[in-house]
């Protein structure tokens, strides 16, 4: 018979994990707080869903197309630029065929508008003495060419160069506010006077053989260059702007040197070529400046167009028509 009693079992020992369910359940009365949810529950319809993990690949991939720049940057569309530089080759083509003098003067005009204008459209920090260092230069890049009556005519164009720069730089120690924006201010100085005496180039051209049919070309290359810039705001066309403008310069000049001067069409196919080509890549670099948006930094723009290829054009002017 077996052994009976009345002693009730005492239950089974809880482990540490169950009493702190069961304190928890006798605080919040909640069943099962940490209980998984119920599979059965219908699922969140305003819940936005994950977005899944990308890669390290696919990150990068990403962060490059974000910090991707268009190679051709839009060139905005500028007419008093064109209508500037079309004013402004025309009156050196008049000016080449009366003779040296008329060109140094048609020089120091657009040299004139660059040091009026040239710290404004670069905001450089001492404006005015940036404007006294390239009044300077300017008049002694022109009067060196314009005193030197015998070939070469070019002979005293590095020394006005190099005095010019010489006065850039006593400019920078003069000044008195501390000199930020150094190293900028002195580049774009000088970078400024390259350009201006590269223009001044074109004053000799009317003592040469056929100079002043080489002025009349290329002047008449870089006008058609101009004329060229008026289709840059089309997306199709912006990154053919520069070659249309070089075959729009080299058609002209071999019309030119051909219908009204005795040149020949080889020489003046690279004469258009050359200065259009320059004229529009001048043009195209400063239309990125933020001032260009201001008159007086467009017409800056467009006398440096027109100054910048000048000992270009001497240089093939003499190699090939004396």
């Amino acid at each position: 018979m077996p052994h009976v009693t009345d002693v009730t079992p005492e239950p089974p020992a809880m482990t540490r994990a169950q009493r702190r369910r069961k304190l928890l359940q006798a605080k919040y009365g909640t069943p099962e707080p940490f209980a998984a949810p119920d599979s059965s529950a219908k699922p969140d319809k305003s819940a936005k869903p994950k977005s899944p993990t990308l890669t390290r690949a696919q990150k990068r991939a990403a962060a490059n197309a974000a910090a991707a720049v268009d190679p051709v940057p839009e060139m905005p569309l500028q007419p008093l630029v064109t209508i500037a530089v079309l004013a402004l080759a025309g009156l050196v083509t008049i000016s080449a065929f009366a003779g040296p003098v008329l060109v140094a003067v048609s020089v120091a005009l657009a040299a004139g508008v660059m040091a009026w204008g040239w710290p404004g459209l670069l905001a450089l920090p001492s404006p005015r003495g940036s404007t006294f260092v390239l009044a300077v230069g300017s008049a002694a890049a022109i009067g060196t060419v314009l005193a030197t009556k015998s070939d070469p005519y070019l002979n005293w164009m590095p020394a006005a160069l190099a005095c010019s720069m010489l006065i850039a730089f006593l400019h920078q120690l003069a000044r008195r506010d501390g000199r930020p924006r150094l190293v900028e201010s002195i580049a774009s100085t000088i970078t400024a006077l390259a350009i201006v005496v590269s223009g001044a180039s074109l004053v000799a051209l009317p003592l040469t053989p056929e100079g002043d049919w080489v002025v009349a070309i290329s002047a008449s290359a870089m006008a058609a260059s101009a004329l060229t810039d008026l289709v840059g705001g089309s997306r199709r066309l912006r990154a053919w702007l520069l070659p249309l403008a070089m075959l729009a310069g080299g058609a002209v000049a071999i019309v030119v040197g051909i219908t009204l001067a005795d040149v020949g069409w080889g020489a003046a196919a690279l004469l258009g070529v050359l200065a259009a080509g320059i004229s529009h890549a001048t043009r195209r670099a400063l239309a990125m400046l933020p001032s260009i948006s201001a008159a007086r930094s467009q017409l800056v723009s467009a006398s440096a167009s027109v100054l910048t290829g000048g000992l270009v054009i001497y240089v093939v002017g003499r190699y090939f028509l004396g």
